[in-house]
């Protein structure tokens, strides 16, 4: 069944266009949800959470006169986001249950002002590398936070080296002038 066919039967025969769309996507969203939580959540909050997509999704189809976009596409969407927000709260769960001894005591050398900042600073630059387009901001990022080289990411984003490393440096000297635009001095 093409995405097509599928969008009239939600429409249509919402329970029959439900139950397929769930036939056709489970799979994938089970890999896409287990491969974010695999080695941080128990067996049953990756099932909980692969729920989770599907009712959203099941929401979404419910609210909505016409679905936009690839179906594939907004159900990776839904699945990706599903994960963060269930790592979060299993972290949040993990966090508040650590073992711990009366007489023992928790202390940190970790500066909470400091980490505070550095947190803003890099939400910064990622909102900064998201605004400089593709495939700019994917150059950056496999560059500098995957250390690939211009060769490596001429594959992914299929130009030449060379122009990779052209786009390299005019995406760097952009995201310095952002980045100076948001107040953020060196």
């Amino acid at each position: 069944m093409n995405d097509i066919e599928l969008r009239q039967m939600l429409k249509s025969a919402p329970e029959r266009g439900q139950r397929a769309f769930y036939d056709k996507y489970f799979n994938y969203v089970y890999t896409i949800v287990y491969a974010r939580l695999r080695s941080y959540a128990e067996p049953e909050d990756i099932d909980e959470c692969v729920g989770d997509v599907f009712a959203h999704c099941f929401f979404y189809f419910d609210k909505q006169e016409e679905i936009n976009g690839d179906l594939k596409a907004f159900v990776a969407t839904v699945a990706r986001n599903k994960a963060v927000d269930t790592y979060r709260r299993v972290a949040r769960h993990k966090e508040r249950n650590v073992a711990m001894d009366d007489n023992e005591e928790f202390i940190s050398d970790e500066n909470i002002a400091e980490t505070a900042e550095t947190s803003e600073m890099r939400q910064l630059l990622y909102d900064k590398v998201g605004e400089l387009g593709e495939p700019d901001s994917t150059i950056i990022i496999q560059k500098y936070f995957y250390g690939r080289s211009s060769k490596e990411i001429a594959k992914i984003v299929e130009l030449s080296s060379d122009n990779v490393r052209a786009r390299c440096s005019r995406a760097v000297k952009r995201l310095r002038e952002l980045l100076l635009q948001a107040g953020f001095a060196r």
